[in-house]
């Protein structure tokens, strides 16, 4: 089951990520990874650090593992639900098929996700915001929710279209108490902001 704790002693950041990613390209095979959670704000300097490198892939697991060996990454955990593989301190956490943390992303996932760039043969995506604040909420640590405020404004989200997309997830997902999670981000998102409705 993936692990809560904080994964990292020390700070990762982009210059870590960008070393991952160059390791990947080097290996000349095609790939598509998309940045989610802390990732994605590293890489669009929301947060400068952040405790672990997490990708979500469309690539098989099989596939993964033998990149990511000749890669010369260490595989830590070897479960589908999150994939854990360390470079040296660095930890990188893989999730496949659409599903993070309990949740089964809608269908429109990849369209809705941002292409940022290539490097080499690896395609390098940010997946939705509406959808890493999903993500966010249904982990729902305090760092989850500073994050997720981060990013509604940062990003200026609407705040009525996310809790429209989050309803229609958490029904049918696995996040234990999704009402008062939700519910807890307003609340926390409307003090900071001074929003009264």
């Amino acid at each position: 089951m993936y692990e809560n704790n904080y994964k990292n002693l020390t700070a990762t950041n982009l210059d870590n990520l960008n070393t991952v990613l160059q390791l990947l390209a080097d290996l000349n095979e095609e790939l598509e990874i998309y940045a989610i959670g802390g990732t994605a704000m590293l890489l669009k300097n929301i947060k400068e650090t952040t405790k672990d490198i997490d990708f979500l892939t469309t690539e098989n697991q099989e596939k993964i593992r033998k990149l990511f060996n000749l890669a010369g990454l260490k595989e830590k955990d070897t479960s589908k639900l999150c994939n854990i593989w360390y470079l040296g301190n660095i930890r990188i956490d893989l999730f496949y098929d659409g599903f993070i943390f309990g949740i089964t992303l809608p269908n429109d996932w990849k369209d809705k996700s941002e292409h940022l760039k290539d490097i080499g043969k690896v395609k390098l995506y940010i997946l939705n915001w509406q959808d890493i604040l999903i993500t966010k909420i249904a982990r729902n640590e305090q760092r989850d929710i500073d994050d997720a405020i981060d990013i509604i404004k940062a990003k200026n989200i609407n705040f009525e279209e996310l809790r429209e997309r989050y309803y229609k997830l958490a029904e049918g997902s696995i996040i234990s108490d999704y009402d008062a999670k939700f519910k807890a981000l307003e609340k926390e998102y409307k003090d900071d902001t001074g929003k009264t409705d």
